[in-house]
């Protein structure tokens, strides 16, 4: 079963072939979701979005995301967000009110990449103390982007004092950077401070939540979904 239970961005993913272990797979999935489990309506809708054990069709996966969202499913209500966030277009009408409404619910649940999208979208509301505090929840569990989001905002005085240290150490850990940049920032620190910042670095490890992790494993997660009606 090659089907993805979650896109790792509010970006479309290029559709892949049915075949049949795909098509039993997703008539299965429906046949679940039809009994009001909340996840599995969150993986209909995604394999709906994807074209996976069935076609494509965005109006459906939009329909189901909302279903899972109203079950209180998080990544339903993330993927519910993304549709109003711009990846529904033709679809619903981008809002990026609703936007934020749905993908506060999933970033308070602890999803990263929920979070580190909250923390966009109040970065362009203009609010930046709440775009730092996102970024900063996203960044303890590791996401890339959200290091580096942080280490720019640190730089910029934006959400907080600026402070180069931490700059620094944000800049390092996120792994976006050639280590030529990473040196070159160095180099504009202090002693103290750069110390200060190789400490935080060589003390930090990525703590992730269960629901980032749950997201991660979408194809083994929603294969023991399945197996587990089974029984």
């Amino acid at each position: 079963m090659k089907f993805m239970a979650l896109a790792f961005s509010c970006l479309l993913v290029l559709s892949m072939p049915a075949n049949a272990n795909e098509a039993d797979s997703f008539n299965a999935m429906v046949a679940l979701a039809n009994k009001g489990d909340a996840e599995a309506q969150y993986h209909v809708g995604m394999m709906h979005n994807n074209g996976i054990g069935t076609q494509k069709d965005r109006r459906q996966a939009f329909e189901w995301f909302q279903k899972s969202a109203g079950s209180n499913d998080p990544l339903g209500a993330y993927k519910l967000g993304c549709y109003y966030d711009g990846q529904g277009a033709g679809v619903v009408t981008s809002d990026t009110n609703e936007a934020l409404k749905y993908k506060l619910v999933s970033a308070k649940a602890g999803y990263a990449l929920a979070q580190h999208d909250v923390a966009i979208l109040y970065d362009k509301q203009g609010n930046s103390e709440e775009a730092l505090k996102w970024w900063k929840m996203a960044g303890d569990q590791g996401h890339p982007q959200s290091l580096y989001s942080l280490s720019i905002s640190y730089s910029a005085g934006k959400g907080a004092p600026r402070d180069l240290s931490l700059s620094y150490a944000y800049f390092k850990l996120s792994k976006l950077a050639p280590q030529k940049n990473v040196n070159e920032m160095a180099a504009m620190l202090s002693k103290p401070e750069l110390e200060k910042a190789e400490k935080l670095v060589s003390e930090w490890s990525p703590q992730p939540t269960a629901l980032t992790l749950k997201a991660k494993s979408g194809v083994r997660r929603a294969e023991e979904l399945l197996k587990a009606t089974r029984k």
